[in-house]
């Protein structure tokens, strides 16, 4: 299987992923406040990572490290784990779920590759992506009457701007270090903005009680966190921008199955429209990627 192959069927994973690690955060809600889920979950991962990837990562010398290339891992797990989360957060606290589930996913991640690195982007394409934005649309009940340009809205749109730009940051790495030493080194710092938040808070770090299902929350989100670090960075070192971004708009899909066998969430007809749909664009930009 060539790069090209294996980083859409990463990306393919890599949506699935994204939803269990959600379910994961839900089951550790009830126990743990946000901050205090982000800090124990990114530094529980911060610590498997060194633990899983130590042959990989115990011959880099810190000290050959450029201050820049230094910048650039403080600034992509500040932008990712930071900016981004308290965005989103905001976001689902001042607008509804669906405006944040679709706002937060649109595919705007060809626009960025250009924007960022004048990444090439096929025209023929474009047709595809903004069928795409219809089928997240359709899938996210999106109620026209609700889209009102509120804080909310644009809360949701700045984490979505934000995660795709620490997404395609990965480009900005020296290449003599590998993915394992770029995904230890980010998840070194990940949980240092959660900490902060807690003790500016005078909040807990450890919640007083904490329920067995949010046990098991923990030790999935802990396992996913480093997962989805290293197989997105993987996917995006790899693929074209607007490819990868399209191709985890499978997110949805998955949510929306996850969400009807476990959780009895109610799937309408234009939701399966907006499935379809999103399904056909998926196949479609990967199969013209691969022919390309």
């Amino acid at each position: 299987m060539n790069k090209k192959k294996l980083a859409i069927t990463v990306a393919v994973v890599e949506a699935l992923l994204f939803v269990i690690l959600s379910v994961s955060v839900r089951l550790m809600g009830k126990s743990f406040s946000i901050p205090q889920q982000m800090f124990v979950r990114l530094l529980g991962a911060s610590l498997l990572c060194i633990i899983l990837f130590y042959p990989k990562i115990k011959n880099i010398k810190l000290s050959e490290i450029s201050g820049v290339e230094w910048f650039i891992y403080i600034a992509r797990s500040f932008i990712y784990y930071g900016l981004s989360v308290t965005l989103i957060t905001y976001a689902l606290l001042h607008t509804t779920l669906g405006i944040v589930s679709f706002a937060s996913s649109l595919p705007i991640m060809g626009l960025l590759g250009y924007l960022y690195y004048k990444e090439k982007f096929n025209l023929k394409i474009i047709p595809i992506i903004l069928l795409s934005v219809v089928g997240l649309a359709l899938l996210s009940k999106i109620n026209l009457s609700d889209f009102k340009l509120n804080s909310g809205l644009i809360a949701a749109l700045g984490s979505l701007l934000l995660f795709d730009t620490a997404f395609l940051m990965v480009r900005l790495h020296n290449k003599k270090y590998t993915n394992y030493q770029n995904t230890a080194i980010i998840l070194a710092f990940s949980w240092l903005v959660p900490l902060i938040t807690l003790l500016v808070q005078h909040k807990r770090l450890w919640p007083a009680h904490v329920s067995l299902e949010a046990y098991i929350g923990l030790g999935i989100s802990i396992v996913l966190n480093v997962a989805n670090l290293f197989f997105l960075n993987y996917i995006f070192s790899n693929l074209k921008a607007f490819v990868a971004g399209n191709i985890l708009l499978l997110e949805g899909v998955f949510a929306l199955i996850i969400g009807y066998i476990f959780f009895n969430e109610g799937v309408d007809l234009l939701q399966m429209v907006g499935v379809l749909i999103i399904l056909g664009s998926t196949v479609a930009v990967s199969y013209m990627e691969y022919k390309d």
